[in-house]
């Protein structure tokens, strides 16, 4: 099945919150993940097709993070809410303001915008997202070992059934590589690149994954 983007939220075994993204692609599949500071960005791979292309959506800041938050999207929302966080907004504020403001993609197919927020001062998750019809912004909760999702396309509202029961990556790497191909991951077609972050009040890291397709 082709979902598009995913976006998930979760806890792993050792209870470490996590937030990672995977970019699927029919029609833009020449693009990257790439740690810059504090931030990932997805961009067209230089030379490629979709370095030509003029879409506004194929570059965007998909993971932004500092010691308490960590916000992940499929677009150019993830710094919007990200700031909004900075400014005091608390998380269903700062995601229902942005997404309101901005909307769905404005492209052909009505691209559902979709993010993910983690919150470890609070120890809370949440999942947000806007489509032409709708609009949904949730706090997340999930056991050890879950990982709860949304997609651009076909999944884009958090519901309880749209929950991957097998999540055991330790490490951000290991969660690159569960959102791109592994338990019910690996049933979404065309995975182009991921990012992944893990923190807890010990440790924050993060980690892409290219070249996977």
């Amino acid at each position: 099945m082709y979902v598009g983007r995913i976006v998930a939220v979760g806890r792993n075994r050792q209870g470490d919150l996590t937030a990672a993204y995977r970019v699927s692609s029919r029609s833009f599949p020449n693009r990257s993940a790439e740690k810059l500071g504090s931030t990932v960005q997805i961009i067209a791979k230089p030379g490629s097709a979709d370095a030509a292309s003029d879409s506004p959506y194929i570059a965007y800041e998909c993971l932004i993070w500092n010691s308490r938050f960590a916000v992940v999207s499929n677009g150019t929302h993830t710094r919007p809410i990200f700031e909004r966080l900075k400014a005091g907004n608390d998380p269903r504020d700062a995601i229902v303001s942005v997404l309101v403001g901005l909307d769905r993609e404005f492209d052909q197919h009505d691209t559902p915008r979709i993010c993910g927020l983690v919150d470890l001062a609070e120890n809370k998750l949440w999942l947000g997202s806007i489509t032409a019809t709708s609009i949904s912004v949730m706090p997340i909760e999930v056991q050890h070992g879950q990982l709860a999702y949304i997609t651009t396309y076909e999944l884009p509202q958090p519901r309880d059934e749209q929950v991957d029961t097998d999540f055991d990556a330790a490490d951000p790497k290991t969660a690159c590589r569960h959102i791109t191909d592994r338990s019910v991951f690996s049933g979404f077609e065309k995975p182009v690149c991921a990012a992944a972050w893990i923190g807890s009040a010990s440790r924050l890291e993060v980690a892409t994954l290219n070249s996977v397709r």
